[in-house]
């Protein structure tokens, strides 16, 4: 059998990653529509690795899809284990596309029946909690919340105080595209005013089971340019594609693979100050925080429906490769001219 969910949650997991959303049905006219229990609840659906230890999704598999895709998972086998009731196994999955993160959006997704988190107001359950629970993954939007940082760790590691049905919680953030999406805009803790939460009941530790982040999703306030129910496909007519010229190459100090709530990009640190990020065209071929050698990237450009230009990145050609390339574009340019096509 094979299912539709949007993805909610890309975080860390034990060396790789745990993958979660909210199941869907997608109709003939591209519209989407939330799968819920007898209860009203949204259905969620976390596919686990048959072949790893905890069953956690290899970088390579998961770290294309962004949050809030939608994505197509193939021959799914519900796995079950105690509160990890939403686990099953699968054989393919891969996005077919994306929503927009509208309030009319989120607040279909969004958990409305359990009062408490998990049970109860603690930052953690017991093993037999655990093996009594029913479900792991929910979608909240907090009253109210404000972060901190755990100064104990090398790393930073973002905790999350807020408010929920008047109780006050405090968990660990997991979300790399929420770090990620701090790095690159510092002063946007400040700026941060509302928020949905995507919270998971994690593996045991120590003999509990924690409660954590998975994902914070900031919603859009624009007004909606479409249904909010459709199911966006990008439309990019290609334009050009060219490799870094002598010059710009000079300009970046270094380019690093910085993962987004819109994908893998390539942040382009400039010696002026004007940094970049441009969204990669396919990321199978590159991996979170790699170090990019320009030489080793193309530039490509692609008007969208509107007229606008949108850039990406992409893998270069060989020389033999570009050779063939340009012989093609001459080829099909010159049909064009005469009228052929």
């Amino acid at each position: 059998m094979d299912k539709h969910f949007i993805c909610l949650a890309n975080s860390y997991k034990r060396g790789g990653r745990c993958v979660a959303g909210v199941e869907i049905d997608v109709d003939a006219d591209n519209r989407w529509s939330v799968r819920k229990d007898t209860t009203g609840k949204p259905i969620w659906i976390r596919p686990i690795d048959r072949q790893t230890e905890y069953g956690e999704i290899p970088e390579g598999v998961a770290h294309f899809l962004p949050l809030l895709s939608v994505v197509r998972i193939t021959d799914v086998i519900p796995c079950p284990q105690h509160a990890h009731s939403e686990d099953v196994y699968f054989k393919s999955m891969y996005s077919i596309g994306k929503v927009l993160p509208y309030p009319e959006v989120m607040q279909q997704l969004a958990d409305c029946i359990h009062p408490v988190l998990f049970y109860d107001s603690e930052y953690s359950i017991s093993i037999d909690a655990y093996n009594r629970g029913d479900y792991s993954l929910m979608l909240i939007h907090p009253e109210s919340f404000s972060f901190h940082i755990d100064p104990t760790k090398a790393r930073a590691k973002y905790f999350m105080t807020f408010r929920y049905n008047g109780v006050t919680y405090d968990f660990t953030v997991t979300d790399p595209y929420f770090y990620a999406y701090i790095n690159q805009n510092p002063e946007a803790l400040e700026n941060l005013t509302d928020a949905y939460l995507v919270l998971s009941l994690g593996l045991e530790y120590e003999g509990r089971h924690h409660k954590l982040i998975a994902a914070v999703i900031i919603p859009s306030m624009a007004t909606p340019s479409i249904h909010p129910q459709t199911i966006v496909r990008e439309s990019l007519h290609e334009k050009s594609v060219r490799p870094f010229t002598r010059q710009e190459r000079q300009l970046y100090r270094r380019a690093t693979v910085v993962p987004s709530q819109e994908g893998l990009s390539l942040y382009l640190k400039r010696k002026d100050g004007k940094d970049r990020f441009i969204l990669f065209e396919s990321e199978s071929d590159f991996e979170s925080w790699q170090k990019v050698n320009l030489n080793t990237v193309s530039l490509v450009t692609y008007e969208d429906e509107y007229g606008h230009e949108v850039y990406r990145i992409r893998k270069a050609a060989s020389a033999s490769e570009w050779r063939i390339l340009s012989i093609l574009r001459r080829f099909f340019k010159s049909l064009e001219k005469h009228k052929v096509l």
